[in-house]
Formats: structure tokens, C-alpha cells, sequence
């Protein structure tokens, strides 16, 4: 067996103590963060938006089912627009819930990010 012999990185280390110099009230905050009232209006308009999507949607699911029912085949100009309907819902989902801080549209382009 090996004995392990002392080296420097087995010397403590000495933290720094804070500065209490800064108060948090001290604290700047950052430029490019909103207001979290500008942000939660963001969010009520968002989340208005959004049903007013999930109309749209049973909307175009009730053409797509008449459609299939009338000509036999899927309506791919409404099956496009499903695709980026989905999207457009699933953006705003995030925007709302915090996981990302991109608005969706008319704040960013319609349809599937690049």
C-alpha cells in the first residue's frame, strides 16, 4: 500500500469573509431585467393570448376533421399551420412559466425557430 505523503493541495484553504461594505438595498440591478410588474403584465396578456389560441386550435381541429371527412386527405396548409400553432402555444408556455425570457409573437417571428 501507497502512504500518502503531504502536498500543498492538501493545506486549508482561508476563505474571505464578504464585504459588508454593500447592503443589499446597495445592490444595481441589471439593465436588461425588467420589472417584474412589466413582466407579469407580459404574462397576463400572454396568457390571454394563449386561449385565445387553444380557440383557434379546436377551430382548426373541427376544419382539419371536416376536411378529412369531405375530400379523404389532411389539409396540409392546415396541418402547417397546426405545426406552427404548436410552437406559438409552447413558446408562450415557456415565456409564462419562466423557463425562458424570449417573448413569443408578435415579439419574435412566427413559426419554428431556426
Amino acid at each position: 500500500m501507497a502512504e500518502k505523503t503531504p502536498t500543498d493541495d492538501d493545506d486549508p484553504h482561508v476563505l474571505q469573509e464578504p464585504s459588508r461594505a454593500e447592503a443589499p438595498g446597495d445592490w444595481e440591478i441589471d439593465e436588461d431585467d425588467e420589472s417584474p410588474w412589466l413582466r407579469g403584465l407580459w404574462m397576463l396578456i400572454l396568457a390571454v393570448l394563449f386561449e385565445l389560441g387553444r380557440a383557434i386550435l379546436w377551430i382548426t381541429g373541427v376544419l382539419q376533421f371536416l376536411w378529412l371527412v369531405f375530400a379523404k386527405e389532411k389539409n396540409a396548409h392546415i396541418a402547417a399551420f397546426g405545426k406552427d400553432l404548436a410552437d406559438w402555444l409552447a413558446r408562450i408556455t415557456l415565456y409564462v412559466t419562466g423557463a425562458s425570457e424570449e417573448r413569443p409573437f408578435p415579439f419574435a417571428k412566427w413559426g419554428p425557430e431556426e
